[in-house]
C-alpha cells in the first residue's frame, strides 16, 4: 500500500533565513568591529586563556572579550577558547549546558537553539548541524513496513484505510510506538521538534479495528496548536474507484457537513493543503490521485482527543461511497454522486449532531 513519503527534509520558511543570524557590525574601541564574532580585536585576545575554560567568572576580566562593552558584567569565560564573555554574548549549549562564546558555538538548523561543536549533530543527508535532541529523535524513525489484512481472504478488491496521524508537539509517541495499529513513524520538518507523523498499517473496517484505533487517537491531548498537522486517510484502489467520483463525494458536503467529519477542504481558511480543484495531483488538493495503491483524502484535520468522535462517522461515509463506486463505477452523474454523499452523511453523523454547527 503506497503512502505518502515524510516530509523530514522540510522546513518552516523561516528556520534557515533568520535563526541564529549573527549581530551586525559593530565598531569597537581601539579599533577593528566585530562581525557575529569573526575576530577580536587585539585588546580581547590578549586576555583570552585558552587554559581557563571554566565556566565561572573571572574577576580580573574587565570586560568582555567578545563585545568589548566596559560595563556589561562578565558572567563566565567561553567552555571552549577561554574568552570572558557577558550574559548578552554567552551561549548556553542545549545539549551539555556549558556556555559558549558566538564564534564556539553553531545553531541547531530544526529548533534554532544554540550548540556547541562537541554535541553538534550532522544528519546524513544534510550539512546544517543539529542539536543532540533534534537528531535523536530524527533517528527514532521507523519505515513503515505494511501487512495487507485481507493476504488471507479469497478476492483483490477489498476496503482498506491507512491514516497519516500528524501530532504537532510534544504527546505520549510511546503509545504509538507500541501499538500494532501502527505500521511506522519519522520526523516532519513542517511540525514542532516534539512533533511526529505516524502511518497506520491497512486496516480493514471491522468494529473492533475501528474502536482500537479510535482509543489510540482519543489518547492524543494537544498541548498547544494543531494548525499544522493533518490527518489525511488512504483508500484502497479497486476497479471503481476514481480520483474524479471522490471528489464530486467531497463537492456534495457543505462546510458544516464536511466539518462534522474533521474535514477542512470547504473551508477557506483552513484549506491551505486541502483545496478543492479539477485536479488530483500534488500536496495541496483534496483529492490525490499519485499513489500507485491508494487514492489519498487530504482534506482530514488533525486527529486527536479533540477530533475523535469524527473519526467513526469520517470512515462509515467513506466505507458507504467506496462501495457505492464499486456497484455503480460509470453509471453515475455528479449529481447523483454528491446527493448521494449527503445521504451517508446522513446515515453517517448521529441525529442529534446534524444540524449543529461545528466549524
Amino acid at each position: 500500500m503506497a503512502r505518502t513519503a515524510c516530509h523530514a527534509g522540510l522546513r518552516p520558511a523561516e528556520s534557515r533565513s533568520t535563526r541564529g543570524a549573527a549581530p551586525s557590525a559593530q565598531p569597537v574601541p581601539g579599533g577593528g568591529c566585530q562581525a557575529g564574532g569573526a575576530r577580536h580585536t587585539q585588546q580581547g585576545a590578549d586576555m583570552t586563556n585558552t587554559n581557563n575554560t571554566s565556566d565561572e567568572p573571572d574577576p580580573e576580566a574587565a570586560h568582555c572579550g567578545y563585545c568589548m562593552s566596559p560595563t556589561r558584567p562578565i558572567v563566565g569565560r567561553c567552555h571552549h577558547c577561554g574568552t570572558p564573555i557577558c550574559r548578552i554574548c554567552a551561549s548556553k549549549c542545549v545539549g551539555c549546558g556549558h556556555i559558549f562564546c558566538t564564534d564556539c558555538r553553531v545553531i541547531c538548523d530544526t529548533c534554532g537553539g544554540p550548540v556547541c561543536a562537541q554535541c553538534a549533530q550532522y544528519p546524513r543527508y544534510e550539512d546544517e548541524p543539529w542539536c543532540p535532541t533534534c537528531y535523536a529523535h530524527e533517528m527514532d524513525s521507523l519505515a513503515p513496513d505494511y501487512h495487507d489484512p485481507y493476504q488471507d481472504v479469497p478476492g483483490s478488491e477489498h476496503l482498506t484505510i491507512g491514516l497519516e496521524i500528524e501530532v504537532d508537539g510534544p504527546h505520549d509517541h510511546q503509545a504509538f510506538v507500541d501499538s500494532d495499529l501502527i505500521a511506522g513513524w519519522c520526523m516532519d520538518g513542517s511540525l514542532d521538534r516534539d512533533g511526529w507523523e505516524y502511518q497506520t498499517q491497512p486496516l480493514d473496517t471491522d468494529p473492533q479495528t475501528l474502536s482500537r484505533l479510535h482509543d489510540l487517537i482519543a489518547g492524543i491531548v494537544p498541548r498547544k496548536s494543531q494548525e499544522n498537522a493533518g490527518g489525511h486517510i488512504h483508500i484502497s484502489r479497486a476497479s471503481g474507484q476514481y480520483a474524479t467520483n471522490w471528489a464530486c463525494a467531497l463537492d456534495g458536503l457543505d462546510a458544516n457537513q464536511a466539518a462534522w467529519l474533521n474535514m477542512r477542504h470547504q473551508n477557506p481558511e483552513q484549506n491551505r493543503w486541502c483545496r478543492f480543484t479539477d485536479y488530483y495531483h500534488g500536496k495541496e488538493v483534496a483529492v490525490n490521485d499519485d499513489h500507485d495503491d491508494t487514492i489519498e483524502l487530504r482534506t482530514f484535520g488533525p486527529w486527536n482527543a479533540d477530533s475523535a468522535e469524527q473519526l467513526l462517522p469520517a470512515i462509515k461515509w467513506i466505507k458507504t461511497m467506496w462501495r457505492l463506486f464499486q456497484r455503480h463505477p460509470d453509471s453515475r452523474t455528479a449529481g447523483d454522486i454528491e446527493a448521494a454523499s449527503r445521504t451517508a452523511w446522513a446515515d453517517a453523523v448521529p441525529a442529534s449532531a446534524r444540524e449543529k454547527a461545528v466549524a
